[in-house]
């Protein structure tokens, strides 16, 4: 079943480029390199490097693992292509999928300048590329393997960062070695494993798009471990990442939604992250209160504490009896806090207190608890 999917796909791939000549603008006379270029009447496509050979492409998953679509390809005459002689194959993306060939059971990470890494248990690979890592591997042909060179081996989540590989190698040219790879930023344990899962959603959620197959678990694993939500919505307290809301580009624009969110707008094809217009939603979405308000009361004092999902200021509002018959006073925390903690002081014992928490995030956006009472004894 799988090798017939694999077969399909490439026969959509070659059917698919046939349509470039359509959209694709005509080359000129000099071709520059990185371009990516078609003859006419024909169906492959190579890559121009800088050494002025043409890298052809052996199949659609190749192409797509550094390619959206088919925008930058360029049709030129049969005449202009010869020109440039073969230089060889292009080859995967480092760390935007896996391989394996159907002779071998070993399933691969694609590193730097062909170096294929042997991901040695299942965990690995699902801490790597999220829990739809079977989703990220493709069959590699015998005949292709040869492309690429065996390197070292991946034992541990921290011996292959695939978001690393593929800031450092934006191009076919850096993977090539025709420019020098691009220095990545330093992240520390919690940024890396959130930014692999962030990545791997993406290349899934558009792998996926491009085949028309709807995954309902996409993301889970991201929400659950980067922004520690139970299936309610609920904050576990489990999360990596500092509790915030989250960016993401839905439907062309980029928009900050709350964390309970997340799950529901990747089902519906989001992309986390901004979008590559950066064209920002502005924040409509208030803040969230997680747990609590809770109280602590002793003696004339009363300590009201809260979490809420992003950072946001805090303020308690209260009044002996009920706000209906009573005026009401404030005490307030202007600092943008998760965790809220206010300290209401000189109250009168034996009295009902009413009360209701606040808070306000950078946006402006309020949230705002129920009414409740506490008794000062």
């Amino acid at each position: 079943m799988k090798k017939t999917l694999v077969i399909i796909l490439v026969c959509a791939f070659v059917f698919s480029v046939s349509l470039v000549s359509g959209i694709a603008a005509s080359a000129t006379d000099t071709l520059s390199a990185g371009t990516v270029i078609k003859g006419e009447e024909l169906s492959t496509l190579y890559y121009i490097g800088e050494d002025g050979k043409r890298y052809v492409f052996p199949n659609s998953n190749i192409f797509f693992s550094w390619y959206d679509d088919f925008s930058e390809v360029v049709e030129v005459s049969l005449e202009t292509l010869y020109e440039y002689p073969l230089g060889g194959n292009a080859r995967y993306k480092p760390g935007a999928l896996l391989v394996k060939i159907q002779t071998d059971p070993k399933v691969y990470a694609v590193g730097n300048n062909g170096k294929l890494h042997w991901i040695k248990t299942e965990p690995i690979a699902r801490a790597l590329y999220g829990n739809n890592w079977n989703k990220m591997v493709d069959d590699l042909a015998d005949s292709f393997f040869t492309n690429y060179e065996v390197g070292g081996e991946v034992g541990t989540d921290e011996d292959f960062d695939p978001v690393t590989e593929e800031t450092e190698t934006p191009s076919i040219s850096h993977n090539r070695g025709f420019k020098d790879k691009v220095v990545a930023q330093t992240r520390d344990r919690n940024e890396r494993i959130c930014g692999q899962l962030d990545s791997a959603v993406n290349r899934l959620q558009t792998r996926l798009d491009r085949w028309g197959i709807e995954l309902l678990t996409i993301g889970d694993d991201l929400v659950d471990i980067c922004y520690g939500l139970s299936s309610n919505g609920k904050m576990t307290g489990n999360a990596l990442r500092s509790v915030k809301k989250a960016t993401l580009c839905h439907e062309g624009k980029t928009i900050s939604v709350g964390l309970s969110s997340i799950g529901a707008h990747l089902k519906q094809g989001g992309f986390m992250g901004v979008c590559e217009d950066d064209s920002t939603e502005p924040d409509t979405t208030a803040p969230e209160i997680t747990d609590g308000p809770d109280v602590t009361a002793s003696g004339t004092t009363a300590v009201i504490t809260w979490t809420t999902d992003e950072e946001s200021d805090s303020k308690v509002i209260y009044a002996e009896g009920s706000f209906a018959t009573a005026s009401s006073s404030e005490a307030t925390s202007t600092d943008f806090v998760l965790e809220h903690s206010v300290e209401l002081t000189s109250l009168s014992a034996s009295t009902t207190y009413s009360y209701k928490v606040e808070s306000k995030d950078t946006a402006g956006n309020l949230a705002t608890s129920s009414e409740s009472t506490f008794v000062i004894k």
